[in-house]
């Protein structure tokens, strides 16, 4: 089979490069491992359409994602939850920004930040700033089922799902690419597989992108009525955030200390409980976290106990359920927690683009390298 091109992973990324190319008419099949399409991080995340508050020592990150935030928004409006307070705060203790460096972090990010008396949210001492600010939640549900509709409205597009890349090689100007039963080969070949991105890079012999691979856990709650429409993040440092998972009905609460579980800093994801997954994960070859029999056990005493350290009482949540995920973080994130949007053209005839992103609304930067070719950061 000839395609214009080859897409692996049918995350957002991946299901967003399709359909843009397919609609100007070019030939493109998608290979998915999964069984479904946003089965990993597009659905197992916290949901944030990112304005930018999330960095205040990453001006780089915060500018990007203010500048899509409206464009999403305006794109996939359907898909969001925006009728809820989002608060962000600054703890008194053990913070990398105090409440005036933020406010200034967010001036110059000309981004909203409005006041509001911390005692309104938190436990006496434990927050010296409070923020209203403008921010939404997307639910990956409803923007997954609009990308299938969409696909399906393209003849031209083929998803192909429980379809990993067995085999990649040149075959003059175009990648020959075997999966399964399917043979196919394309000019133009686009890594979207986010945490196995070193994997296709390891069986094309190209260099792997420095990253270290977290197992996290999302934590998903009910909440009492107080907290029902509101949102809440202290930052900046060893904290937690609790907020709407989209249009679930469920809040999403994550930690900075207690949502990864382990860590590995391999060039591939490399875990002890791979060797107790039943042979379903092994390094290089990614199993789904959320599915897999080795998955921990849940976080969820450590980090309700953080939470309720800061919340008032009347703020109350409850556990619901647990979904986990391999987020992989660039190493040199670690300095400034910046979360850049990484993609990188390694051949050109064929073309082969790797894309490592970890925020949904910079999926735009893709745009110039599906028409054009590029290799910038």
């Amino acid at each position: 089979m000839i395609f214009d091109k080859i897409i692996v992973g049918a995350g957002l990324y991946g299901l967003y490069a399709a359909q843009k190319c397919g609609a100007v008419g070019q030939r493109v099949l998608v290979l998915e491992k999964d069984p479904g399409p946003f089965m990993r991080a597009t659905y197992i995340n916290q949901a944030r359409v990112h304005m930018g508050y999330h960095y205040p020592r990453s001006y780089s990150t915060a500018i990007k994602s203010a500048h899509y935030f409206e464009r999403f928004c305006r794109d996939y409006d359907f898909c969001l939850l925006k009728e809820f307070d989002q608060v962000y705060a600054t703890s008194a203790h053990f913070s990398w920004t105090n409440a005036q460096e933020f406010r200034e972090f967010c001036a110059a990010a000309n981004i909203r930040c409005d006041d509001v008396a911390p005692t309104k949210y938190f436990n006496p001492g434990q927050c010296d700033g409070a923020f209203l600010t403008t921010e939404y939640t997307y639910d990956a549900q409803v923007l997954k089922e609009y990308f299938l509709k969409e696909l399906a409205k393209l003849p031209n597009v083929t998803i192909a799902y429980s379809r990993k890349p067995e085999s990649v090689e040149r075959a003059g100007s175009v990648w020959r690419v075997k999966a399964g039963d399917i043979t196919a080969e394309a000019p133009f070949l686009l890594n979207a597989t986010y945490a196995g991105v070193n994997e296709l890079h390891a069986m094309l012999g190209y260099e792997p992108f420095k990253i270290k691979y977290e197992l996290c856990e999302i934590i998903l709650c009910t909440v009492d009525d107080k907290l029902k429409n509101t949102g809440i993040t202290v930052m900046d440092g060893p904290f937690f955030s609790i907020m709407p998972f989209g249009q679930t009905g469920y809040h999403s609460l994550t930690s900075v200390t207690f949502t990864p579980h382990v860590t590995s800093y391999d060039s591939v994801a490399t875990f002890q409980c791979q060797s107790r997954s039943e042979g379903k994960c092994r390094p290089g070859d990614l199993y789904n976290c959320n599915e897999c029999p080795a998955k921990p056990a849940s976080a969820w005493p450590m980090m309700s106990q953080l939470a309720r350290k800061y919340l008032k009482p009347e703020y109350g949540f409850a556990y619901a359920g647990s979904l986990f995920s391999m987020k992989p973080i660039l190493k040199a994130s670690e300095i400034d927690d910046s979360r850049p949007t990484v993609i990188r053209q390694y051949a050109s005839d064929p073309a082969f683009v790797s894309v490592l992103s970890g925020k949904i609304n910079t999926v735009y930067d893709l745009d110039e390298v599906l028409q054009y070719g590029a290799d910038y950061e």
